[in-house]
This record gives structure tokens, C-alpha cells and sequence, in this order.
């Protein structure tokens, strides 16, 4: 072996060596597990703990998920089991209802008829009366009636259909007018009376239903007013004007002595005193007092209700009105709306 050989293999001894100490005392180095220090052995069982805890947690889930289902099959068993009975006793239960439904019903409707019945006789007994009063009053103002309706057929031929009209074109028929009318004896009233006067479509059946507090008068688009209907309540006996458009209608000597009769007069209007001035002007021409109730005040927009007030109270003033007594701002359709709806109420029952 030369020189050169034995000192290339000279580095390689100690490794050498070395494998062969290993080989006869066995390897000596510590294993991973045999390295783990004190704080991973703790991490280790930390990690161990949560997992058993976690299955813990599943183990109880699995029971609660367990017992539901059951609850749940249960439950659709039950209501399988009831919705059989109940097919067998529901058509017991209709039939009974029906029978009861029939009955409820009929006695509604006896009730209601005789209520019906009440009212009619009622009403016309009230209108009876009325009309004894004034063919009673025909036959004692038989001169004065032919004279009134002389004049109003020659107001008529000359068109001349409202108080502002007679007062601007014939002052003399005004004046005669006048005369007539002041002569004109009330007709005798018992109790608390109280009309509403307007137009066609002021509102005034709508009015009348909310004070007596259920509906009687008949409501619709246009006159449903046709004749002077009374409606007594507890406090007031309300009459019901038909919404003539024609002031004329109302001149006659007979409507003039039912309006003396009268306690209260209401007229209603709903968007001027324009609509109503003539009427309001004969009444002061011959001595009555009345009310104004502008009705559908819903209608007007709340932020200009304030100067639509105070519109209204100049328009009277303006005009000249001496027979006014209230001025009642209210609604028909919504009478909480409106405290003035109450303050008349209680103006009318105190009358």
C-alpha cells in the first residue's frame, strides 16, 4: 500500500471509529418523547383534555338531537290521532254553529225591525203632527197665503229665484216680502227643535246621523233630502231641510212660520258664506237668528285651516250678517277631529 493511499485514509479514521463504538455500546442519543421538557408535556395534556371535553360536548348534542326527533314523531302521532277525531265531531260542531248562526241571525233581525218600526211610527207621528199644524195654519191665513203666493208666482215669472236677487231688481216685491213674512205666526213646537239648513251636498245628512249617533238619514252624492223629515233624540229633535237650490222654495209662508217654530237654526255651508247669503239675509230681514256650521273642514289642508277660519268670519262681516249667533268650524265625516263638533253638541242640548 503506498504512502498516498494511507494518508487519503487518515481523515476517515475517527468516523470510523466512531461507528464501530456505536455498533458495541448501542446508540446512546435520546429519543424525541425522552426530549420534551416539562411545558410540552403540559401543552400535550391541555390539548388531550379539550379533545375529551369536545367529545363530551358532541356525545350530549347527539342526546338532545336524539330526544327531539322522538318529541318530534310523537307530536305528528298525536296530531295524526286528533285530526281523525276531530274529522268524526266537526260536522256535530257545524251544525250546532249553524242552527245558532240561524237564530242569532233572526233575532237581529226582528230587533232590527222593530227598531225600524219605532222609528217610522215615530217620525210619523212627528211629521202628522206637522202637517195638522199647517193645515190648520192654511186655513187661518187663507188671505194672507193667496197674497204670498201671488207674489212669489210673479217673482218666479220675472226669474227672480233668491232674496239677493229680488233685493237688487224689485224692491218693491222685497218689501212685501218682508211684510208678509213678519206677519207670519210660528208654528207651535213642543220641545228642543233644531234644523239644518244648506245646500244640496252640504253634508247635512251625514251631520244628522253622527248627532243622534247611529245612521238614519239617508247619504249619497247629490239631494237625498226630498221632504222635512224629524228625527227626535233624547236632547233635541232634529229636522232634516231638503237642500233646495232655489231660496225661493224656502219663502213660502209656510216655511217661514216653521222656521219661527224652530229653537236652533243651522246652516250649513262648506267652502263661502256666498252659498248660502241670500237665506241668511232673509232671516235678518225678518228677525231670525240662526248659526253657521262650515262642514268638511277635513278637506282643507291643515296649514291653511287658520286663514280659511278667519276668511270665513270676514266674508260675514263684509256681507253685513246681523242674525249670526255661532260659528262652527267641524267636520260631518270626522266629528273628533274638530273640537267645535263638541262645543256645538253641547250648545244644541242646552238650547
Amino acid at each position: 500500500m503506498s504512502l498516498t493511499t494511507l494518508i487519503s485514509w487518515v481523515p476517515m479514521v475517527p468516523l470510523a471509529i466512531e461507528r464501530l463504538l456505536n455498533s458495541l455500546i448501542g446508540d446512546r442519543r435520546p429519543r424525541d418523547h425522552d426530549r420534551l421538557d416539562n411545558e410540552d408535556r403540559q401543552q400535550l395534556e391541555h390539548n388531550l383534555r379539550e379533545q375529551v371535553e369536545r367529545n363530551n360536548a358532541l356525545a350530549v348534542q347527539n342526546q338532545q338531537l336524539s330526544e327531539q326527533l322522538v318529541k318530534k314523531e310523537r307530536k305528528k302521532i298525536n296530531d295524526a290521532l286528533t285530526s281523525q277525531i276531530q274529522q268524526f265531531v266537526k260536522p256535530i260542531n257545524a251544525n250546532e254553529e249553524e242552527v245558532n248562526t240561524r237564530n242569532d241571525r233572526q233575532t237581529y233581525q226582528n230587533q232590527r225591525s222593530f227598531e225600524q218600526i219605532q222609528t217610522n211610527t215615530e217620525l210619523a207621528t212627528e211629521n202628522m203632527e206637522l202637517q195638522k199644524q199647517l193645515e190648520n195654519y192654511q186655513k187661518e191665513h187663507e188671505e194672507q197665503l193667496k197674497e204670498m203666493n201671488k207674489l212669489m208666482k210673479d217673482l218666479k215669472e220675472k226669474k227672480l229665484d233668491s232674496f239677493e236677487a229680488i233685493e237688487k231688481n224689485d224692491k218693491r216685491a222685497k218689501e212685501a216680502l218682508i211684510q208678509l213674512a213678519r206677519k207670519a205666526k210660528p208654528i207651535g213646537m213642543e220641545g228642543n227643535n233644531v234644523a239644518l239648513f244648506g245646500l244640496t251636498s252640504t253634508g247635512k245628512s251625514t251631520m244628522l246621523n253622527n248627532l243622534i249617533g247611529e245612521k238614519k238619514a239617508a247619504i249619497g252624492i247629490g239631494e237625498t233630502t226630498l221632504t222635512i223629515k224629524s228625527y227626535p233624540t233624547k236632547d233635541f229633535i232634529l229636522w232634516d231641510i231638503p237642500g233646495r237650490n232655489d231660496e225661493l222654495s224656502y219663502m213660502s209662508l209656510e216655511y217661514i212660520s216653521f222656521f219661527k217654530g224652530l229653537t236652533r237654526r243651522l246652516i250649513l255651508i262648506h267652502c263661502t258664506i256666498k252659498e248660502n247669503s241670500g237665506m241668511m239675509k232673509f232671516l235678518d230681514a225678518i228677525g231670525l237668528n240662526y248659526d253657521i256650521v262650515v262642514n268638511k273642514m277635513d278637506r282643507i289642508e291643515e296649514e291653511e285651516r287658520t286663514e280659511f277660519c278667519e276668511q270665513i268670519r270676514k266674508e260675514i262681516e263684509k256681507i253685513g250678517l246681523k242674525g249670526v249667533g255661532h260659528v262652527f268650524f267641524v267636520s260631518a265625516k270626522y266629528p273628533r277631529q274638530f273640537p267645535d263638533w263638541l262645543d256645538m253638541v253641547n250648545y244644541l242640548k242646552n238650547s
